[in-house]
């Protein structure tokens, strides 16, 4: 089974919360700081899933163009021959 990136989201915001409420249950500062910062980073990964998934879904359709474009023009050249009226006349041999 895959995760989706709406799961992975899902997931994070999850942790996010969980971690939250370590940190409102926790009785040392040093504690509450580390859940607190997991929490937050949790949340921001969370935040970015999505804008990431559209930045890898725009790189390989550009991708894909580059891909086209390339086998497009190596079928042009491949496809044209030398142009007759181009050569030089070669002199006859003595």
């Amino acid at each position: 089974m895959t995760m989706t990136d709406e799961d992975f989201a899902t997931m994070h915001s999850l942790l996010a919360k969980y971690h939250r409420n370590l940190a409102r249950e926790a009785t040392l500062d040093v504690v509450q700081h580390y859940h607190a910062d997991l929490a937050q980073r949790f949340a921001d990964e969370a935040a970015q899933i999505p804008r990431r998934t559209t930045i890898l879904e725009r790189l390989h359709e550009r991708e894909q163009q580059e891909k086209q474009k390339l086998a497009l023009s190596a079928n042009d050249v491949a496809g044209k021959t030398p142009d007759k009226s181009a050569r030089k006349a070669t002199p006859p041999l003595p």
